[in-house]
C-alpha cells in the first residue's frame, strides 16, 4: 500500500481502494437514476457529517444535468484545488484522500458558470492503522576473468509505512559479502522516523547534508536528527565517519633492528596499515523556513580516537630478516614469527613514532544565507566557512610557553612580531581543538597584516586565508530565461573530514544563461567559467582554466527528430612561459598552455515504418592542441584527437518482440612518448532482443556483441548473453542473466564469464 501525505490522492496505488471507488460510482449512478436526480447530489461525505480522517472519499453526482463540461469542473477542499487528484466526467466527481487532519473541513464544487456547491463535514481521529509497504531484493554475481573469480552477494530491504497520522518510518538495509573487518563498512543499516513536519530522525547509516562546505552527503553511522519549529531549524549529526581498522595481521607491523643500553639487539616494532576510529559532531542552526529566507550557522568537529588502534596484536606476524645493523639473537632469517613469540626481543614504539598516518583533529565553523524573491524567480545564496586541521595530534596540545619559542629561542612573549601577552593558552581549549605544530595552518592569517609596520593589506590577508572557503550565487528565472552567476573560493588548507571530495586550492567564477524559445521548442545554453589557484599572496605561477560552452536542444514535437548540440572550448595555462635550466646541457620544459575543443551532436527520432522505431545518432569530437611551438624533441606532446560515432536503432514489432542494435566507432590519436604519436581504432557492435512469454510473466532476453581494435593495441572479442525475467507471482520475481566473452589481445586469448541473479519480493 502506497502512503501519501495529507490531502494526497491514492489513485492507482491501492487496488482495494480503486475497486471500492468503482463500486461506489456504480451505486451512485444507480441511486441517481432511481430518484430521477437532475441536480448536484452530494454522496460523500454527507453535509455536516462526522467521519474518520482515514481514506476519505469525496463523491458528487451530476447525473441528469445538462450542459456539464468536465473541463470546467473544479473541486476545492479547504480552499485548495484538488481537481488534479479527482476522477471527473459528465456524471460523477470522485476523489479519494489518504488522510485528513482532524477538524472541520469545507468542500466546494464549481460547475462552470453555475454557482458553487458548498458543504462541510468533520473528521475525527479514530483507531490508528498501521500501513506499510516494502521490498526485499537479493542479488548474486560471479565474474570470472581467465583464472580470477569474484563472487558478490547482496540483500537489500526497503520498508516504509506509517502509524497514527503523525508517524512515518522507513528503513535502508543493505547486506553484502563484501563486508570485511579490514575495510570501512560495506553494509548499510539505517532507520528513519518522521514526526509530521516537526522532526526527522535517522539512526544508523545516513548521508546528511548540512551545507556545501561542511557536511555534504558523506555516509555517517550514528544519529542524524533534523528538527523544525516554525522559523527555527536545528540539524544535529553525531556519529562515526570511519570505524577502527586494525589492519592485516601480516602487514600490521614494520620494524628496524636497534641496540639497547646493554648492547643487545632487539626489534623496534612500529604499527602500520591501520585506520583510527573517527568521530564527528556537527550541527546547523537556521532561522527561516527557506521558502523566502533562511540564515544558518554551521559547526563541525571531527577527531580521530587514538585509543581505537591496538598497539600490541599478539597474533600479528612479521617475516624476520637481519639488516646492516646486525641480527637479533635467537631469531632465524626468513622465519615467520607472531608478536607473542617474539617476547622480550621486541619493543613497541609509541604512537607518535608509528609508520602510518597520524591521528587528525578538524574544526569547521561557517554561516550560510539564502533569499528568494518574486515568487522564487530570484534566488540569492552564499556561504562562508573556516577550518582548522591538526594532521597529527600525538603529543597533545601546545602550551603558551612552547608557542613563545616556536619560531625563535628568545623568551620575549612574542611569536614573530605578534604579541602573546594577551593570547589564551592553547592547552585550555584541548577539547575543542588540539593545537600543536602540526596545525594546518598553524597561523590562519598572515601576521604581517597586523601592527604598525604591516606589509600586507588586511583585506588581502583575510581574503587569501589558506583555510577559508566562501561562495555566492545569484539565479534569476524570468520570461523563460534562466540566468546564473556564481563565485567560489576554497583555500589550499581548507579541510573538512566529512567532505573529502571538495576540491581545494581553487578559485572559480561562472556565468550561464538558458533561453527557452518558440514555446519551449528551442532551448539555448551559454556559459563561461574561469578557474585558477591565485588565492595566496605568495603564488608566483598561476594555474588557470577558462571554459566557454554552448548548448542547443531542439525538441520540435511529435513526429519530428530531436536535436542536441554542445560545444566546449577549454584553455589551460600554468603561468610558466620560460624554460627552467637545470644544468649546462639539460632543462625541464614544464610549461602548459593548451586549447581543447569538445564538440557533440545527437539526433534522435521516433517513427513508424511497418513497425515502431527509435533511431539515434551521436558524433563526438575532442581536439586538444599545444600552443607552444618551440618544444624539444624529447617533450611528450599533450595534443590529442578523439572522434566517436555512435548509431543505435530500437524496434518494436507488431508481435511482442523488441530488438536493438548499437554500433560505435572510436578513433584516437595521442602521444605515446617523446616525439612519438600513435593511433588506436575501436569498433564495437551490440545486438539485443527480448520477447515476452506466458502472458508477459516471462521476458526472455538475449544478445551478441563484437569488438575489434587496431593500432597501438590489436584486440578483438565476441560475446554472447542471455537471461530471463520471470514474474513468478504478482509480487515475486526473479531476474537472471549471463554472458560469455572470448577475448584475444596481441595473440593471447582469455575468456570472461559473467553471471547475475536477482530475486525481488514486494509487499
Amino acid at each position: 500500500m502506497k502512503m501519501a501525505t495529507s490531502k494526497k490522492s491514492l489513485f492507482g496505488s491501492n487496488r482495494n481502494m480503486m475497486i471500492m471507488k468503482k463500486n461506489f460510482i456504480y451505486l451512485a449512478l444507480f441511486t441517481s437514476t432511481l430518484f430521477s436526480q437532475s441536480g448536484v447530489l452530494i454522496m460523500s461525505p454527507e453535509p455536516n457529517s462526522e467521519i474518520s480522517g482515514n481514506d476519505v472519499l469525496i463523491a458528487i453526482s451530476t447525473f441528469g444535468m445538462k450542459g456539464v463540461n468536465p473541463d470546467n469542473i473544479q473541486l476545492l477542499l479547504d480552499g485548495e484545488d484538488i481537481s488534479d487528484m479527482a476522477y471527473i466526467d459528465e456524471e460523477m466527481v470522485t476523489c479519494l484522500l489518504d488522510q485528513l487532519d482532524p477538524g472541520l473541513h469545507q468542500a466546494q464544487l464549481f460547475l462552470g458558470e453555475r454557482g458553487p456547491k458548498t458543504w462541510s463535514f468533520t473528521t475525527t481521529l479514530r483507531e490508528p492503522t498501521l500501513k506499510y509497504s516494502g521490498r526485499i531484493r537479493s542479488s548474486s554475481s560471479m565474474d570470472q576473468i581467465d583464472n580470477q573469480t569474484l563472487n558478490i552477494s547482496r540483500v537489500m530491504v526497503d520498508f516504509k509505512g506509517s502509524a497514527y497520522e503523525w508517524l512515518k518510518f522507513k528503513t535502508n538495509v543493505k547486506l553484502t559479502t563484501q563486508e570485511k573487518a579490514l575495510y570501512q563498512p560495506r553494509n548499510v543499516l539505517g532507520l528513519e522516523l518522521s514526526l509530521k513536519e516537526y522532526a526527522t530522525i535517522s539512526m544508523g547509516d545516513s548521508n546528511p547534508r548540512l551545507s556545501h562546505f561542511t557536511m555534504n552527503g558523506k555516509r555517517i553511522r550514528g544519529l542524524n536528527a533534523n528538527f523544525r519549529w516554525g522559523w527555527i531549524n536545528l540539524h544535529v549529526v553525531r556519529g562515526e565517519i570511519n570505524r577502527a581498522v586494525q589492519g592485516d595481521l601480516a602487514k600490521a607491523y614494520s620494524y628496524t633492528i636497534d641496540t639497547d643500553d646493554f648492547g643487545e639487539k632487539y626489534l623496534s616494532l612500529s604499527r602500520s596499515g591501520y585506520t583510527f576510529k573517527q568521530n564527528v559532531l556537527s550541527g546547523r542552526l537556521a532561522l527561516g523556513r527557506g521558502e523566502k529566507f533562511q540564515w544558518g550557522l554551521n559547526f563541525m568537529k571531527a577527531r580521530d580516537d587514538t585509543n581505537s588502534v591496538t598497539q600490541i596484536l599478539t597474533n600479528a606476524e612479521i617475516v624476520y630478516s637481519p639488516d646492516a645493523t646486525g641480527s637479533v639473537s635467537g631469531l632465524d632469517s626468513g622465519m615467520v614469527y607472531t608478536i607473542s613469540e617474539l617476547g622480550t626481543k621486541a619493543h613497541f614504539l609509541e604512537g607518535k613514532n608509528w609508520a602510518g598516518d597520524g591521528p587528525k583533529d578538524n574544526l569547521v565553523v561557517g554561516t550560510d544565507l539564502g533569499i528568494s524573491l518574486f515568487n522564487k524567480r530570484l534566488r540569492l545564496d552564499g556561504e562562508l566557512a573556516f577550518s582548522l586541521t591538526n594532521t597529527n595530534i600525538w603529543g597533545g596540545p601546545l602550551t603558551l610557553a612552547a608557542l613563545d619559542t616556536l619560531m625563535d629561542d628568545s623568551l620575549d612573549n612574542k611569536l614573530s612580531s605578534f604579541d602573546l601577552s594577551r593570547f589564551p593558552d592553547p592547552a585550555d581549549y584541548e577539547k575543542i581543538l588540539i593545537i600543536n605544530p602540526n596545525m594546518a595552518p598553524l597561523v590562519p592569517i598572515d601576521i604581517n597584516a597586523f601592527g604598525d609596520n604591516a606589509t600586507v593589506d588586511l583585506t588581502d590577508a583575510v581574503l587569501s586565508m589558506p583555510s577559508l572557503a566562501y561562495r555566492g550565487r545569484a539565479i534569476t528565472n524570468f520570461y523563460g530565461n534562466y540566468f546564473a552567476v556564481e563565485y567560489s573560493q576554497v583555500g589550499p588548507e581548507y579541510n573538512s573530514l566529512v567532505n573529502p571530495y571538495l576540491v581545494k586550492n581553487k578559485r572559480e567564477w561562472s556565468i550561464s544563461d538558458k533561453f527557452k524559445l518558440l514555446q519551449n521548442r528551442l532551448m539555448l545554453t551559454l556559459g563561461y567559467k574561469h578557474q585558477d589557484d591565485d588565492i595566496l599572496t605568495i603564488v608566483e605561477n598561476i594555474k588557470s582554466q577558462n571554459t566557454l560552452s554552448l548548448g542547443v536542444n531542439a525538441p520540435p514535437g511529435p513526429g519530428l527528430p530531436t536535436l542536441n548540440f554542445t560545444f566546449r572550448s577549454i584553455d589551460r595555462d600554468n603561468g610558466i612561459d620560460e624554460l627552467v635550466q637545470l644544468t649546462d646541457t639539460t632543462f625541464s620544459d614544464n610549461r602548459e598552455n593548451t586549447h581543447t575543443n569538445n564538440f557533440m551532436v545527437n539526433i534522435s527520432h521516433r517513427f513508424d515504418l511497418v513497425w515502431s522505431h527509435a533511431l539515434s545518432g551521436t558524433f563526438v569530437n575532442v581536439n586538444k592542441t599545444d600552443k607552444f611551438n618551440d618544444r624539444d624533441t624529447n617533450f611528450v606532446d599533450p595534443a590529442m584527437s578523439i572522434n566517436v560515432m555512435n548509431f543505435s536503432l530500437s524496434t518494436r514489432y507488431n508481435f511482442p518482440l523488441k530488438t536493438s542494435i548499437n554500433i560505435t566507432s572510436n578513433h584516437s590519436e595521442l602521444s605515446i612518448g617523446p616525439g612519438e604519436r600513435g593511433n588506436q581504432d575501436f569498433l564495437t557492435t551490440n545486438f539485443d532482443a527480448e520477447y515476452p512469454l506466458l502472458k508477459n510473466r516471462i521476458l526472455a532476453k538475449g544478445g551478441v556483441n563484437y569488438a575489434q581494435g587496431s593500432g597501438l593495441v590489436d584486440m578483438s572479442w565476441i560475446g554472447f548473453k542471455g537471461g530471463i525475467r520471470w514474474k513468478i507471482f504478482d509480487r515475486f520475481s526473479v531476474n537472471t542473466q549471463g554472458e560469455f566473452r572470448s577475448k584475444e589481445t596481441s595473440g593471447v586469448k582469455k575468456n570472461t564469464v559473467i553471471a547475475r541473479a536477482n530475486l525481488e519480493y514486494a509487499f
